[in-house]
């Protein structure tokens, strides 16, 4: 765990190129079209007044040489090469470390240049650093290599320079700008979502943004190295480590969550007046239970014995007050009430039961059947006594008058395929 807050500390501190620091003295020396040139290489690294005007009087001393090319006659297509800034360029000006992290901003996707732009952080040694150099150098700008393929030479290359801890720490540098992205927008969503007292305590920002480092980092995206199947079985296993926060964020804002008794009724807790001592225990059981589901599935094809998994039921009437749980029962079961009741009425229209009704009318004295019967049953789930027992049964004995016309026409629709199958087997 201290590795851990290091390593996440040492990345919270990475150096960010700010912009362009361009020398005022500048527009003294070069035209504005020189000055621009500098400004596109200033953006990516920082240089001294110095080595801008170098670069200025470099490209003044091209631009007389295109001048004296298209005087001889040759075409202007040709002059490209007179205005280009590439690493031959700047190679004369810049020093080495200064020259690979201009590359490295040009490319990004260059791990071994990733890996010497923060050889500080990473705390690379001279021979690292020097064998890291050679392979960068030895795999050329003229690889025939699909990225994927280039990106798997960086990683196997590096995984024997590097220390176990230095590899995972560039991992998450490489991801750090989609990292910090994906924390803000959790965090946007959060505070929209008025789920933290204070929004400017960043205690649990951190939390978010050191989860999706993590996650970025070793789902490595860009290195495609798991198919869909294990991708799944991955995202999964990081998602354990969530925070609470960013899983309470995600089942209200209908992100990638779990759907079991505990998310279902974090889902209403506008509903339901839950308190935070509520909130934050069913964050921790749906936590505990999501673990306990993935570990004892890792664990199905060995002969370890699986983890008792807690009756969620039992657990959220025991969080919830009586009044809480019929109101969860209800917010609950109503989408699907809802959508049994309007497939009811096209079994209905089937049958020709529906000659004369209102549709309306008729949906709502559905659905509100339905609904009371998906919760009798739940109820019956939660509480075995006599009493829940004889109310589901008074609840299946209001069934509306439809619903027992249809149910008789599916049964006799059953007996007569019934038959029909008993004759042909003869």
């Amino acid at each position: 765990m201290m590795k851990t807050k290091i390593l996440f500390l040492i990345i919270l501190c990475l150096p960010v190129i700010s912009q362009a620091q361009l020398s005022q003295n500048l527009s003294k020396r070069f035209p504005a079209y020189i000055i621009y040139k500098i400004e596109d290489v200033v953006s990516k690294i920082n240089l001294t007044e110095d080595k801008q005007i170098q670069i200025g009087n470099k490209l003044l001393e091209k631009d007389r040489l295109a001048n004296i090319s298209l005087t001889n006659g040759k075409p202007a297509s040709m002059l490209k090469s007179c205005y280009t800034i590439d690493i031959n360029f700047l190679k004369p000006i810049l020093s080495k470390d200064q020259l690979e992290s201009y590359e490295y901003e040009m490319n990004k996707d260059n791990r071994f240049l990733a890996a010497l732009k923060f050889a500080k952080e990473l705390k690379l040694d001279a021979a690292q650093i020097s064998e890291i150099r050679k392979q960068n150098f030895s795999l050329g700008e003229d690889s025939k290599m699909s990225a994927k393929e280039t990106i798997w030479v960086y990683d196997d290359k590096l995984f024997q320079i590097l220390s176990k801890d230095q590899f995972i720490l560039l991992h998450r540098i490489i991801y750090k700008e989609q990292s910090m992205e994906d924390a803000k927008n959790d965090w946007d969503k959060i505070i929209k979502l008025k789920l933290v007292a204070n929004e400017n305590d960043k205690t649990e920002f951190v939390k978010i943004l050191m989860y999706h480092f993590v996650k970025n980092g070793f789902l490595d995206k860009k290195a495609e190295r798991y198919d869909k199947a294990q991708r799944d079985l991955w995202t999964n296993k990081i998602a354990l480590e969530e925070p609470f926060l960013l899983i309470h964020v995600n089942i209200l804002s209908d992100g990638n969550y779990a759907d079991n008794k505990y998310s279902s009724v974090i889902k209403c807790e506008k509903e339901l007046e839950l308190t935070k001592k509520q909130i934050d225990t069913l964050l921790f059981k749906y936590s505990q239970l999501e673990r306990i589901k993935f570990e004892n599935k890792e664990k199905e094809s060995t002969a370890i014995v699986p983890k008792a998994v807690p009756s969620e039921y039992d657990d959220v009437t025991k969080i919830l007050t009586t009044d809480q749980v019929k109101k969860w029962l209800l917010n609950k079961n109503l989408k699907e009430a809802k959508r049994i009741a309007s497939r009811n009425w096209e079994q209905l229209q089937v049958e020709g039961l529906t000659t004369g009704l209102d549709k309306d009318k008729t949906l709502t004295e559905l659905s509100v059947y339905q609904l009371k019967y998906l919760v009798a049953r739940e109820r019956g789930m939660i509480d075995h006594t006599q009493d829940v027992i004889f109310f589901v049964r008074d609840v299946e004995k209001e069934k509306p008058e439809l619903l027992k016309q249809l149910d008789a026409l599916i049964a006799q629709s059953k007996s007569k395929n019934t038959t029909a199958k008993s004759v042909l087997t003869w």
